[in-house]
């Protein structure tokens, strides 16, 4: 997700004009400066923060205006000005700002009136989210941040990237503690509804080392308050589950102009990351947003964000100022930074298709038309908005009704081409002056709204310097003598650890290296394993690909050279056509879907003497072709060979005799048990197939990029539907073969429950037409069983309490899958917890096969538990019988 506060905003202004300066300082009555002050001039609809001394500085066209001066806590300062040629300088003094709780607040039941506030700000958040359709603005944005402390052991390693005024690398320099960095830039920004943005910088310098001439990550992206939740970081307390979080508390009113203003606290129910602290500001009968003042404490320190809304046109209030201070303290680097930005916006468009709701204020009704009124009548929705705005106190039911109806207002307000459209768009679009980053200081002298404080100015001065120096000592790499490394260094280098060459043709080469602690493991089959990869990809100007991607590994225990190899040819990206192959000569899991890990079975074996895993040889080729028909609906067609081997355990070394001795290699399964034969069913032989592949995902949605068509799922679940026809050897040779026919269908979908919650469930179902009887373990239905304690991957479909290849069978079978993870259930809500990112989840898996008794698994877990790990307590039941339980610890490490 990357982190949002505001929305950012620009038109180009002719800065040549625009010569005329109103400035001054703005201080409280105690003399002391106010910093971030806003400045407003409401005529066009241009405003600006002040600096952290209170400073201010606009350039703005002869004429006379409107200037609003505040800031919260205080009471705004409005005056008349007449702007001339000759540079105008008023310096304001701010009164603080008083609100009083009047005894008709008081309600009989004892509820804070902040809460009948609430349900109607809340419940109108749809609304005001979806208010405006299109506007272009016009924003100077400026950041600093200051480096308080670096820890020693970390300040020689603080090196990055550094750029001279031609874009070119100037090698690396290092943050300094003590230093003062800065960046600032002017834009240009569209916005048209629901969500897309276009963001052109004009003019853009930084003194931040790594930056260059490029768009900033401290850029302000598009977010609002009136979302449920912010930048996928912290829950709005304008949420509709708001009251789940939050607590409210009245804190009086104030008049500003004609408009009363209600402050309201807000107070998290825990102290958590995912939540708020501040206060913000409500314009009665509006019941929209005034201004924001509101804290969040994360991983990274403390974030403080304060907006300032001003009604740009009629009562469509958007913020004209934003405020971010971050107090960063992490690993023991501190640091201040602080975001400041004037925007001026010179369009704005309101969502005519979107019905204001009569009730919002008492101007609005009194301007209702007899046509208006008719057209309300049509919709019952809309009749429903405005019985629940009449009612004096909002139930919380009433609030939740109305924010969904107001929603559902806001959707079908859409242009058809949005509603009905699949394709995903970038919600934003940058686009780079090519002279963004040489401007000089004249330029930005001319347009620069905010003041720079001294540090701020040293800081940029220093930039010149340093870029003129790297501007003339750009030295030759064939002239830097005996500090250049041998080519023999650098040819054992690529030997060892890998390297990845590529041209300007499409080709690209990779090398996984001889040194690769990855490609090591252990089995009792193999013995030590160990290898290198290798990766050959060639692209095309029409978009279409060929990879290849083979590994050889060399099995010390069999001495034996393994080998696979993955090939695919990617052509009409918009179809996602594809032909695929896979062949190989390796070690095979007896499951196909799936046992233990790799590297697990590797300590297991060597420090326990548990060997898990169990493998035949598998000498194989398969082919196949997928393609999408129409949108969502993927065919799929594959035939494949192999010739399979049993394999016997060739070793029993380990580090650690705990006087265990290895199991045989093979699979523990009660189908194995006597009177059973198993030589018929886990057998050396030949194998062939075919399987033909249907898989929908009703009404997908899907991005284009560069003639390349990406799926980004859908509100219906995906389908799948395989069938596969085989045939196998059978145990006597020159007997001919067994056939089989295997139907399976499976559906999935992941729902995302309110904020930072979701729901996921997993069915699949399927059986043998025919030949179920004959069918050798390999063919079996297998089902993903991962008993141990550690897991190293996040299954979403794993049985945790059954051992390894116990459940396979070849009897028709039904599996099901469900995971509801929120961030507040049970054990979240303890003190110890609730600051924390860790998330709660309930899981309940089933399996019913014809073969075996129903099984049935039930759990609860705490996940992002130092936000890559989950552990969780799990209960097994067999025909809803209590079985077993166990602990486990989840690693997610894919």
């Amino acid at each position: 997700m990357r982190i949002v506060f505001f929305t950012t905003l620009l038109l180009h202004l002719s800065v040549s004009s625009w010569s005329q300066v109103l400035k001054g300082t703005i201080k409280d009555t105690g003399g002391e400066p106010i910093p971030f002050a806003t400045v407003y001039i409401r005529e066009i609809r241009q405003g600006t923060v002040a600096n952290t001394r209170g400073d201010y500085e606009l350039r703005i066209p002869e004429g006379k205006y409107t200037v609003i001066w505040q800031s919260l806590g205080y009471e705004p300062e409005i005056r008349n000005v007449t702007i001339t040629k000759t540079t105008l300088e008023i310096n304001i003094v701010l009164q603080l700002q008083y609100y009083q709780i009047p005894e008709v607040r008081i309600t009989a039941s004892g509820e804070d009136p902040a809460y009948g506030i609430m349900r109607k700000v809340i419940g109108l958040a749809p609304y005001y989210l979806n208010q405006v359709s299109y506007y272009k603005a016009a924003v100077y944005l400026k950041g600093t941040l200051v480096m308080n402390k670096i820890p020693k052991l970390l300040q020689r390693s603080i090196n990055v990237e550094a750029r001279n005024s031609r874009g070119a690398s100037a090698g690396t320099t290092t943050i300094k503690e003590g230093e003062t960095y800065l960046m600032e830039s002017y834009n240009e920004i569209e916005f048209r509804a629901p969500d897309k943005y276009t963001q052109r910088v004009i003019s853009l310098q930084s003194t931040f080392p790594d930056q260059g001439d490029q768009i900033s990550p401290m850029d302000f992206i598009e977010a609002s308050f009136y979302q449920p939740v912010i930048a996928e970081m912290a829950i709005s307390p304008l949420s509709p589950d708001a009251f789940s979080h939050y607590r409210f508390k009245y804190s009086g009113l104030s008049t500003q102009g004609e408009y009363v203003i209600n402050k309201i606290q807000v107070i998290p129910k825990r102290k958590s990351q995912q939540l708020f602290e501040g206060t913000i500001y409500i314009i009665e009968d509006l019941w929209c947003l005034h201004s924001v003042d509101l804290s969040n404490e994360n991983l990274a320190g403390k974030i403080r964000v304060q907006q300032l809304y001003i009604p740009v046109k009629d009562e469509i209030w958007m913020p004209v100022s934003h405020k971010f201070e971050m107090n960063i303290s992490i690993i023991g680097v501190k640091a201040d930074a602080t975001y400041g930005s004037s925007i001026k916006y010179s369009e704005v468009t309101v969502n005519s298709a979107l019905a204001k709701p009569a009730s919002v204020s008492a101007s609005q009704v009194k301007q209702i038309t007899r046509q208006q009124v008719t057209d309300s009548a049509k919709s019952k929705n809309r009749e429903q908005i405005e019985k629940l705005l009449s009612k004096n106190d909002l139930t919380n039911r009433d609030m939740a009704r109305l924010s969904t109806l107001l929603e559902k207002e806001s959707k079908s307000s859409r242009p058809d081409s949005v509603k009905k459209s699949l394709e995903i768009t970038d919600r934003t679009t940058y686009i780079v002056e090519k002279d963004a980053g040489k401007k000089d200081s004249a330029f930005w002298a001319e347009i620069r709204p905010i003041p720079l404080s001294e540090n701020e100015a040293k800081s940029l001065a220093g930039r010149v310097t340093a870029n003129l120096k790297n501007d003339v000592q750009v030295q030759d790499p064939a002239m830097r003598g005996s500090g250049k490394k041998p080519e023999a260094f650098h040819l054992i280098r690529d030997i060892a650890s890998g390297r990845t060459w590529s041209d300007t043709s499409g080709l690209n080469f990779s090398f996984g290296g001889l040194v690769n602690l990855k490609s090591l493991g252990f089995n009792t089959v193999d013995g030590f394993v160990y290898g290198t990869d290798f990766r050959l990809n060639k692209r095309w100007k029409n978009n279409s690909s060929l990879t290849l991607t083979p590994d050889i590994r060399y099995a010390f225990s069999r001495d034996v050279l393994m080998w696979r190899i993955y090939g695919q040819f990617r052509f009409d990206r918009m179809r996602q056509s594809q032909f695929y192959m896979r062949a190989g000569a390796t070690s095979r899991d007896l499951s196909s879907a799936g046992s233990i890990n790799t590297f697990l079975n590797s300590i297991s074996s060597l420090f326990f003497e548990r060997n898990y895993l169990k493998l035949y040889e598998g000498k194989y080729f398969t082919t196949g072709f997928r393609r999408e028909m129409i949108n969502g609906l993927y065919f799929d067609i594959g035939a494949g060979f192999e010739k399979r081997n049993l394999l016997e355990n060739n070793t029993t070394f380990s580090f650690v005799n705990t006087r265990r001795d290895y199991t045989p290699n093979f699979p523990s399964n009660s189908i194995f048990d006597p009177p059973s034969d198993t030589s018929s069913m886990l057998y050396g032989h030949k194998h062939y197939e075919v399987s033909v592949s249907l898989q929908w995902t009703p009404l997908q949605r899907y991005r284009i990029r560069n003639n390349v068509k990406i799926p980004e799922g859908s509100d219906f679940p995906t389908f799948s539907l395989t069938w596969e026809h085989g045939f196998n050897e059978k145990p006597s040779p020159g007997e001919g073969f067994n056939q089989y026919d295997l139907l399976r269908f499976e559906a999935w979908k992941r729902n995302e429950t309110g904020a930072f919650g979701e729901f996921r469930w997993r069915l699949r179902a399927g059986g043998f037409l025919k030949g179920e009887n004959d069918v050798p373990y390999f063919n079996f239905n297998h089902f993903n069983a991962q008993p141990t304690v550690i897991l190293l991957d996040d299954y979403e479909d794993a049985f945790r309490l059954r051992n390894y290849y116990s459940m396979s069978t070849t009897g028709a079978f039904t599996e099901f899958h469900t995971k509801y993870t929120t961030p507040y259930l049970l054990l979240k809500l303890l003190p110890g917890l609730s600051r924390t990112l860790i998330r709660e989840n309930l899981s309940l898996s089933f399996l019913w096969s014809e073969k075996n008794k129903a099984w049935t698994e039930a759990g609860y877990s705490l996940s992002e538990v130092f936000l890559l790990g989950e552990a969780g307590v799990y209960a097994g039941f067999s025909n809803l019988k209590f079985s077993a339980a166990g602990l486990r610890l989840i690693l997610r490490f894919n």
